[in-house]
């Protein structure tokens, strides 16, 4: 992936961000490259406060919407080639990956 469409990726994330909080999202780790296929694709990591499942953030229909905006916003800013990945973790759980890139709410 190119460096400029990986600052697009970021830029993207960055406001998404922004809105995702009112699903109590605490941060966004990503990362870009080549899917198994060789197909550019964004993985994001959606956090979630460890108490997500008491505060009924961990329920599926929610992570489906969060899961969907994501994808919405990236397709959205011309990423409509982009396969995009997207997991969820709880803050205290350990970081899938030591090379993605953190935004922090």
């Amino acid at each position: 992936m190119r460096e400029r469409d990986r600052r697009k990726v970021r830029e993207v994330l960055e406001q998404l961000l922004a809105e995702l909080r009112a699903y109590g999202v605490v941060a966004l780790e990503w990362r870009t490259g080549e899917d198994w296929a060789g197909d550019p694709a964004v993985w994001v990591w959606v956090v979630l406060p460890a108490d997500a499942e008491a505060r009924g953030l961990w329920d599926m229909k929610k992570l489906e919407a969060i899961s969907g905006r994501i994808r919405e916003a990236l397709q959205e800013s011309g990423g409509e080639d982009l396969f995009i990945y997207t997991y969820f973790r709880l803050v205290d759980e350990p970081r899938a990956r030591a090379d993605l890139e953190v935004l922090a709410a």
